[in-house]
């Protein structure tokens, strides 16, 4: 779907469906790249925000190393693309999916994954060793959430304890503290990460007195990109979401605006249609639960003042538009336009964006790293 598409003004497409302002989308791009050109950090954006491989590509070319995924099967995707340097920010267990990264390693040997635990480095020295595949690695390190990683004070031993296994070759530490990310206040948000990231640069220094290769500490997110850079050895962010931005990053603090994040601005916004108008005090529209990720932020109405939406109940397929402070509720047939609260679980809802330039169609782009969960 649907190169049909080309040409057409945005509200004439089939709703619900999801676009991406191309001017906004580069904006936030070369950004992203001048803050990475002054702060002398590299960025390995994360592709699990927008599960696009012609996304990751343009990042490339703005000067991204590289490309973070959650998942091998995302990273098979990337990779069968040409994308260079895929880091898998979580473990890879179990010997299918270790086989899979074998697969991985013979069309791009770059590819670095984490590891945290001991039967898991003893496996993958194994595959490694059987088919003659380097693989790189780096410590994950737990920033305090509890989710993966190697506790701080275990680090080290964990990382000397690879010396043993010649084919997994260290090539330094991940520590990406994810619960810091929405923190409103930036201040609160800027102690809080700098502390954790400060923490992780002495491991930094811990690991090159001992004699370990460690030239990577990779980390942060959208929420902290001009904070991390801070921390005496962090080499380069993983920032995802910049690119289409959310209700949910908006609406924290920023280091210029206590109220707003607005270094960035939405760049991906959801349509929907008004398709029924038969009570008084709402109407209901083509966009429930299966089009927008349900989470604590409601969408932003931008198409229309004093409209609020909310999935009201009403389930999978339809969602519920009231007008407030007097506002007028839209008519029967009526495109919506919104930010969504979420942009990584809504995209993935959807099978492409439809890029467009002055309120037209410009191009489609596949959403194929869409449902890549394993």
């Amino acid at each position: 779907m649907l190169k049909t598409a080309l040409g057409l003004k945005k509200a004439e497409l089939d709703t619900p469906c999801l676009l991406i302002d191309k001017n906004i989308l580069h904006s936030n791009l070369e950004i992203m790249r001048k803050h990475s050109i002054k702060n002398k950090v590299n960025v390995r954006p994360h592709c699990k925000t927008h599960k696009c491989s012609k996304l990751a590509q343009l990042q490339i070319e703005y000067g991204a190393i590289g490309v973070s995924v959650a998942k091998i099967s995302e990273a098979e995707v990337l990779i069968q693309n040409g994308l260079p340097n895929v880091l898998i920010t979580s473990p890879i267990v179990t010997d299918n999916k270790i086989s899979r990264l074998i697969s991985c390693l013979e069309q791009a040997p770059s590819t670095l994954i984490v590891v945290d635990n001991k039967e898991n480095i003893v496996a993958l020295n194994e595959a490694g060793a059987r088919h003659k595949k380097m693989i790189h690695v780096l410590v994950d390190v737990d920033p305090g959430i509890g989710r993966t990683g190697v506790k701080p004070e275990y680090a080290l031993n964990f990382a000397l304890e690879m010396k043993q296994f010649p084919w997994l070759n260290l090539m330094g530490i991940q520590c990406y503290a994810g619960n810091l990310q929405h923190i409103s206040s930036f201040d609160e948000r800027k102690i809080k990460s700098l502390q954790t990231m400060q923490m992780a640069s002495d491991l930094v220094k811990c690991f090159r007195e001992n004699g370990l290769n460690c030239p990577i500490l990779t980390g942060s997110g959208t929420g902290t990109y001009d904070i991390d850079v801070e921390a005496t050895e962090v080499t380069e962010i993983q920032p995802g979401s910049y690119t289409v931005m959310d209700v949910q990053y908006t609406s924290i603090g920023s280091q210029s605006n206590e109220e707003q994040f607005n270094a960035f601005k939405p760049a991906m916004t959801l349509l929907t249609t008004v398709i029924s108008n038969n009570r008084a005090e709402h109407v209901t529209v083509d966009a429930g639960t299966k089009s927008i990720y349900v989470d604590q932020c409601k969408p932003q109405i931008i198409s229309h003042q004093g409209l609020k939406y909310d999935w009201g109940g009403f389930g999978d397929e339809h969602g519920k538009v009231t007008a407030v402070n007097g506002a007028q509720l839209p008519g029967y047939g009526e495109v919506l336009e919104l930010i969504v609260p979420h942009c990584d679980p809504t995209i993935n809802l959807f099978d492409q964006f439809f890029i467009t330039e002055n309120d037209i169609v410009v191009d489609v782009w596949d959403i194929d790293l869409r449902g890549k969960c394993q």
